[in-house]
C-alpha cells in the first residue's frame, strides 16, 4: 500500500475576485476549470495551526506572504485601500493526488473555513552582511465562524431587542414575543414532566 499524497489549497475571496492558490510550483487546473496558482513551500509545522472548531470555539489562522518584494507588498496594500477585504470568505482544502502529484478526479475536501478579520503590513531591515534587504511581509488573521459569535458581558435580552432582532431575521413572520411572555412566569413554579 503506497503512502496517500496531498496538496494543500487555499481559495480566498476577495471583492475583486477569488485568488485560489497551492503551495508547491506552477499551475493545475481543477475539474471545474478553475486555475491555482502555485506560492512556495509550505513552512514545517504550519499544518499544525489549522484547528477545528470543537464545542463552539473560536479559532484564528494567520496566513501570510513574507520575504515579497515590494512591488508585491505596495500592490496589496492599494488593493486594501480600493475595497475592503475584511469579511472575505477564506478556505484550505485538501486534494488528494498520485505519486506524481497530479490531482486525482474527485473533490478537494475543505479543512478549514473562515473569514478575513484582520490584515497587517509589516518591514524590517535585515542586516546581512553580504547584501543588506527590506523583508516586507503581508498577513491575513483568518478566524472561523465562531470568532463572530460575540455576547456581551452581563447583557440583558430585553422584549424590544429580541423583536427588533426577530424582525431582522424573520421579516416576513410576526414579531417574536419570548421575552414579553417570560416576565409572566417570574412570579410562577415551573415543574418538569414526570414519568
Amino acid at each position: 500500500m503506497s503512502a496517500r499524497k496531498v496538496r494543500i489549497l487555499l481559495r480566498m475571496g476577495f471583492p475583486e475576485g477569488t485568488v485560489r492558490l497551492f503551495f508547491g510550483s506552477g499551475t493545475h487546473l481543477d475539474k471545474e476549470g478553475n486555475c491555482w496558482r502555485g506560492f512556495g513551500q509550505l513552512p514545517e509545522g504550519a499544518i499544525t495551526n489549522i484547528e477545528y472548531a470543537f464545542s463552539g470555539e473560536a479559532s484564528r489562522l494567520n496566513i501570510g506572504l513574507s520575504g515579497i518584494p515590494q512591488e508585491i507588498a505596495d500592490a496589496a496594500y492599494e488593493e486594501t485601500q480600493e475595497s475592503d477585504i475584511i469579511g472575505s470568505p477564506v478556505q484550505i482544502l485538501l486534494q488528494a493526488c498520485n505519486a506524481d502529484f497530479n490531482p486525482l478526479d474527485t473533490d478537494p475536501v475543505v479543512k478549514f473555513t473562515g473569514e478575513v478579520v484582520d490584515i497587517n503590513f509589516s518591514r524590517a531591515a535585515i542586516s546581512d552582511t553580504a547584501q543588506p534587504y527590506v523583508k516586507h511581509q503581508v498577513m491575513l488573521s483568518v478566524a472561523n465562524a465562531f470568532h463572530t459569535r460575540k455576547s456581551r458581558r452581563n447583557a440583558v435580552l430585553s422584549d424590544a431587542d429580541q423583536q427588533a432582532f426577530s424582525l431582522q431575521q424573520n421579516p416576513d413572520l410576526p414579531a417574536d414575543r419570548f421575552c414579553q411572555r417570560i416576565t409572566l412566569m417570574a412570579g410562577q413554579t415551573i415543574t418538569w414532566p414526570r414519568f
